[in-house]
């Protein structure tokens, strides 16, 4: 069994391409793919009310893979006397309705750069023996360190798939450590990998080690994570054609976005969205008051910085906390992901809630003024989405 999907369903670049503005992101991807990789549970634990949903409202043949949580992976690296698998527990706990409705598949461990093998060999094998095994898991290292035989013999020993990736860090190495096979194809960009569009070459190059991994295990789950206008649905659709195994349905689909991309019919954004550079104020909260109104730039002033904690900060990506609630900004992807209840009313007109306005105020002013001047400049190429609703 081979399912291809991709990483997350419900970007705004993809209206025009994919989806038709307004119509039901996940309804639509449902009736084309038969997977998709939650990518937001990486961010933040989801919600009970949110899981219950997708399991009730998907087909009963769907399956959802699913990123464990950055806490578990990044914040306590994995290790088991820092709690990482009472966090673990309580992650699962909130997927028991997809597991309950035999649509939970693999999921994902993704590791930090910086995690290598001299240094945390030992905690990443003390880990994988804890893993309750009715469930399905795979691990995706970022470090080259990790690729030799006695780590792929750990990972067989405890029937955890090596993750087979094809991106910048690592080589597109087939390492069969699983009864499963999990491949995430990232893309092949510099700066972010992410906005690579494959050629049909490319993807052809990747038949025979499908069908040679498939051979080998029971199922094969893959992921396109190059989400960019589209290209991860176009290169999804592509390879099930490759494999002949496309569905006349999904090949109409495929025939449907090749005509977008090739003719670039994509939602124009509205002149609003757009602002030069020269138009943009030079002070942090002149430039909330063009994405959130007076009433609630007014309570963000009153949240104090006692409330707001950044959790992890790159270059490019901010994890923060806001009281209770989780902010995630993601520069290079060009997305925000939130969880408060005014979040979901503000998010689809891509304006601010008091929280993201709060965080904003109380950052340092030139990494704040870096951020709202990204989204000023082109306000529609940004996605606003909850936990679940994205990735």
């Amino acid at each position: 069994m081979i399912r291809i999907g991709t990483s997350g369903w419900s970007y705004k670049d993809w209206e025009g391409v994919f989806y038709e503005p307004g119509e039901s992101k996940l309804q639509k991807y449902c009736r084309v793919f038969d997977t998709v990789e939650i990518d937001s549970t990486f961010y933040s634990y989801p919600s009970p009310d949110v899981v219950e949903r997708l399991a009730r409202h998907t087909p009963r043949n769907f399956i959802f893979a699913a990123k464990i949580p950055l806490v578990i992976t990044h914040d306590k690296k994995l290790d088991p006397s820092k709690g990482a698998l009472k966090d673990l527990s309580r992650f699962l706990e909130l997927l028991r309705p997809l597991r309950d409705s035999r649509k939970l598949g693999p999921l994902l461990i993704q590791l930090p750069p910086k995690f290598e093998y001299e240094k945390h060999a030992e905690v990443l094998e003390r880990f994988l023996a804890e893993l309750p095994g009715e469930y399905m898991f795979a691990v995706e290292f970022r470090d080259e360190s990790w690729l030799r035989d006695d780590v792929m013999r750990i990972l067989s020993r405890y029937n955890v798939a090596y993750t087979i990736v094809d991106e910048p860090l690592l080589p597109p190495e087939t390492h069969v450590t699983a009864d499963f096979a999990y491949i995430r194809w990232h893309g092949r960009g510099r700066s972010p990998w992410y906005y690579y569009h494959y050629s049909r070459e490319e993807l052809e190059a990747w038949k025979p080690k499908i069908i040679e991994v498939s051979g080998r295990v029971k199922s094969v789950y893959g992921y396109f994570n190059n989400h960019f206008k589209g290209y991860a649905v176009h290169n999804a659709l592509q390879v099930l054609e490759i494999l002949g195994v496309i569905t006349p349905a999904q090949r109409r689909v495929l025939e449907e976005v090749e005509r977008n991309l090739r003719h670039g019919v994509m939602e124009q954004p509205k002149l609003s969205q757009i602002l030069p550079p020269e138009k943009i104020p030079d002070n942090v909260e002149d430039m909330l008051k063009l994405l959130t109104n007076q009433a609630r730039l007014r309570r963000a002033k009153e949240i104090g910085g006692g409330e707001i904690e950044v959790l992890e900060r790159t270059e490019s990506t901010l994890s923060a906390r806001v009281k209770e609630y989780r902010v995630f900004i993601d520069l290079e992807r060009r997305m925000i992901i939130h969880d408060c209840a005014d979040w979901a009313r503000v998010k689809d007109v891509l304006s601010f809630c008091k929280h993201l306005a709060a965080l904003m105020l109380r950052l340092e002013p030139d990494y704040s003024k870096r951020i709202l001047r990204e989204i000023l400049m082109d306000r529609a190429s940004w996605t606003f989405a909850d936990y679940l609703d994205s990735s």
